[in-house]
C-alpha cells in the first residue's frame, strides 16, 4: 500500500493521524504480518492486534462507552487493546495503576468527573457507567494519564495525539528507535514511560517484547530468543537484570532509562553485561515529556547530571530554585514554562544537575539536605546494593531522615551502620536506618514510597512499644 513512499512523506502521513488506533490501522495496512508484540509466549502481528482492537471497539460501542473512561485490565495485552479500542470509538482511555483499592478507583472517577470504568479480564469485558455528564475538552485530547497522587486522589491529565507523536521523530532519533528496533520493556502501561516507549515503537513500525513475570532470567531468555536490541527499563530493573544475566549480551545497542538516577556501580555493571550498548539517562515528567538527556559512557560521571535539553526544549532555573520547562509537548491545560516542583541547577555546559523534588529536601536544624545526594552517597558505600532516603516530619525534633538500605550479599549489618555513621557528614546521618532484602516496587517499576512509609510506621510503633529485636525493628542511629 505504501511502496515507494519516501521517509519524509511517511513521517508527514503519521503526523497527520488523529489517535493511536489510527496509527495502528496505518501500520497494519503497511506491514500486516510483521510481529509488533511478544508478551511471554504470545505473539501479535500488526494485523492480529488491529483485529483484536476492532473487535473490542465494536463491543465497547455496543455497550455505550463514551467520554473519559478509566481502564482496569489484568495484563499488558488487555491494557494495550483496551487503550487502542476506546480511542477507535472516540473515547479517551485512562489506564489505572494495578493494585488500587476499589474506593481509590471510585474516588478517581468521582473527583475527575469521568464517565465510567472499562474492566478487561481476559476475554471478559465489563463497562460500568458513572452517570456523570461528559465534559467538554478544549483540545483534541485522545487519552488521559494519572498524576502521582502522592498528596491525595490522583488527578487525570489529558494529552493530544501530537503532544507525544509530534516528538517521536526527535526522541526516536536520539534513542535510535526505528523500524528495526526490537525493544524490551517491563511493567504496567499506566506508567507513561512504558506507554510512550511502546507508542514510539508503534510509530516507527518496530517490535516490542515484554513479560508479565518479574523474573530477570526469563527476561534474558526472551531477549536472546527474539533478538532484542533496545532496552527501556527504570534503573532499579536494569540493576536487577544486570545481576541476573548469565553472560554478557552484545545484541543490545541502546539502553535508555529515567525516573531514577544511575550510580557508578550500576553503569559499570551495565557496561559489563551489555558491552556495546549506548546508555542514555533522560529527565522527563508525565505533565511534560522528555526534557534532557545524557549519554552515560563514563562510570565516574556526576550521577546527578541529567544532561542537556532535547532539541526544541527550553530549560531554566527560577529564583525559587525550581526547574522550569518550555515545550510544546505537554498535557493539555497547563501554562508554559511549567515546573513539576523539581529543584536543580545548570552547569557551565548547560547541563541539568538534578536536586530532587522540593518536598524531598530535609531541613535539619537549619541545614538543608538533598535526599537525592544523600542516596547517592549511601549507594557509593561498600556493602550497600541500594538505598532510598525519605524525609520524616517530627513535630518535636523537626525534619529527620529515614534510610532504607539493601545490603550486598554477605555484608554485616553492624558494619553497615558503623560505616554510615562515619562516612558522611554528621548532620546527614539518617536518624533511622532500616535494612531490607530488597526495595519494594510498584507496578510501574518505581520505588514504592508508600510501602516504605508503611514499613517505617510499623517499626516506629514497635519501637514505642519497647521492641528491641533486630528482626522487628531497626535501631536508631
Amino acid at each position: 500500500m505504501h511502496e515507494g513512499m519516501r521517509r519524509q512523506d511517511v513521517q508527514v502521513a503519521k503526523g497527520c493521524l488523529h489517535d493511536y488506533a489510527a496509527l495502528l490501522r496505518w501500520q497494519a495496512a503497511w506491514q500486516p504480518q510483521k510481529v509488533f508484540l511478544v508478551a511471554d509466549e504470545e505473539k501479535l502481528t500488526y494485523d492480529a492486534l488491529w483485529r483484536r482492537v476492532t473487535a473490542m471497539a465494536v463491543e465497547a460501542s455496543f455497550l455505550g462507552v463514551r467520554g473519559d473512561i478509566l481502564v482496569l485490565a489484568d495484563d499488558f495485552i488487555g491494557q494495550l487493546v483496551s487503550f487502542l479500542a476506546l480511542q477507535a470509538i472516540g473515547a479517551r482511555p485512562i489506564l489505572l495503576h494495578h493494585g488500587m483499592a476499589s474506593e481509590e478507583v471510585r474516588a478517581v472517577q468521582r473527583e475527575n468527573g469521568l464517565q465510567g470504568i472499562w474492566r478487561c479480564a481476559g476475554a471478559s469485558h465489563l463497562f460500568e457507567p458513572s452517570g456523570l455528564a461528559e465534559r467538554a475538552h478544549g483540545e483534541a485530547d485522545v487519552l488521559g494519564v494519572l498524576s502521582s497522587g502522592s498528596t491525595g486522589t490522583p488527578k487525570v491529565m489529558y494529552r493530544t495525539y501530537a503532544s507525544w507523536a509530534g516528538f517521536f521523530p526527535v526522541q526516536d532519533d536520539i534513542f535510535r528507535v526505528c523500524a528495526d528496533t526490537v525493544m524490551f520493556l517491563h511493567g504496567s502501561l499506566s506508567f507513561t514511560g512504558n506507554m510512550n516507549s511502546l507508542l514510539s515503537v508503534l510509530y516507527e513500525g518496530g517490535t516490542v517484547v515484554t513479560s508479565g513475570l518479574m523474573r530477570c532470567r526469563h527476561w534474558e531468555d526472551l531477549m536472546r530468543c527474539h533478538g532484542v536490541n533496545c532496552l527501556y527499563l527504570v534503573p532499579t530493573k536494569l540493576h536487577l537484570l544486570g545481576r541476573a544475566m548469565h553472560e554478557p549480551y552484545a545484541g543490545v545497542s541502546t539502553i535508555f532509562t529515567g525516573s531514577q538516577l544511575l550510580t557508578p556501580d550500576m553503569l559499570r555493571q551495565l557496561q559489563a553485561v551489555f558491552p556495546v550498548a549506548r546508555i542514555l539517562l533522560y529527565y522527563g515528567a508525565s505533565e511534560l515529556n522528555y526534557i534532557t538527556y545524557a549519554v552515560c559512557d563514563d562510570p565516574e560521571r556526576d550521577s546527578a547530571n541529567l544532561g542537556r535539553p532535547f532539541p526544541g526544549i527550553g530549560v531554566s532555573i527560577g529564583a525559587d530554585g525550581l526547574i522550569y520547562v518550555t515545550t510544546p509537548y505537554h498535557v493539555s491545560g497547563i501554562e508554559i514554562p511549567f515546573s513539576v516542583k523539581d529543584t536543580g541547577s545548570l552547569n557551565e555546559r548547560g547541563e541539568l544537575i538534578f536536586g530532587g523534588r522540593r518536598e524531598a529536601w530535609i531541613n535539619k536544624g537549619g541545614v538543608k539536605i538533598s535526599t537525592v545526594h544523600l542516596e547517592l552517597a549511601l549507594k557509593a558505600l561498600p556493602g550497600i546494593a541500594d538505598a532510598v532516603v525519605l524525609p520524616v516530619c517530627d513535630a518535636r525534633r523537626g525534619d529527620t531522615a529515614a534510610a532504607f538500605l539493601v545490603p550486598e550479599d554477605g555484608a554485616e549489618r553492624s558494619l553497615i551502620r558503623h560505616m554510615v555513621r562515619h562516612a558522611i557528614k554528621p548532620v546527614e546521618v539518617p536518624d533511622v536506618i532500616v535494612l531490607l532484602p530488597h526495595l519494594p516496587l510498584n507496578d510501574r517499576g518505581k520505588i514504592d514510597r508508600t510501602a516504605l512509609h508503611r514499613i517505617l510506621g510499623t517499626l516506629q510503633k514497635a519501637a514505642r512499644a519497647g521492641c528491641d529485636s533486630d528482626a522487628k525493628c531497626e535501631e536508631k542511629t
